[in-house]
């Protein structure tokens, strides 16, 4: 899954009072495509108090995700999604990408919600459903075992668990029957009228 950078790279035309800030979050693209995210946070934290802030706020979010600094980048998507001062359009791109990161951090069950919002502010948002179906495909099979990729490797982390509490249980079952044999053998040397010598185990 990759982060949405539609809202990062698409800028409308603006009024002349919005040109600050707009010129701001263009330097901050600029320097996002050349790889400097340290210097496009700066330049898209300059645009916070102009009109554009809520753009500005969800480009910063793709920079700290590309810095990875996952959480900072949730809170940031956060604010764009919460707000009612912004597009319906841009809150679900919001959550959308916030699910992408939760996704990567494995924290299923905040992805499902986030691609669930996403499609609340926008039904026809395909990748949202498409991701929400993966999230939840991939809850499914951590729940039920035999998952992939990550999952393999917690089910394979699980595994000595399972055989060590089954080696406890056995253990228990075999400290069962050896009490049930000195049990056994005690009555045998009690009433050796009704059995011979012991040979065994009688289990």
């Amino acid at each position: 899954m990759k982060i949405r950078f539609l809202y990062l790279l698409h800028l409308i035309a603006l009024p002349l009072l919005a040109q600050e800030g707009s010129g701001f979050i263009k330097q901050g693209n600029e320097y996002y495509k050349e790889g400097k995210m340290e210097d496009a946070v700066k330049a898209y934290d300059k645009a916070m108090n102009g009109p554009e802030k809520y753009t500005a706020l969800m480009n910063k979010g793709n920079a700290l995700y590309r810095l990875k600094k996952q959480e900072e980048a949730i809170k940031t998507y956060e604010q764009v999604a919460t707000s009612r001062q912004t597009s319906n359009d841009l809150r679900s791109g919001a959550y959308y990408n916030s699910g992408v990161v939760y996704s990567n951090l494995n924290k299923l069950d905040a992805s499902i919600e986030a691609y669930k919002n996403a499609l609340r502010f926008n039904s026809n948002d395909t990748k949202a459903r498409e991701n929400l179906q993966k999230a939840l495909l991939e809850k499914k099979k951590q729940s039920g075992g035999g998952g992939g990729g990550q999952d393999k490797k917690e089910d394979e982390n699980r595994k000595p668990d399972k055989s060590r509490l089954n080696q406890h249980q056995a253990q228990n079952q075999l400290n069962k029957l050896e009490n049930k044999e000195k049990n056994t053998q005690q009555r045998i040397s009690e009433d050796k009228s009704q059995y011979g010598t012991s040979n065994g185990k009688d289990w």
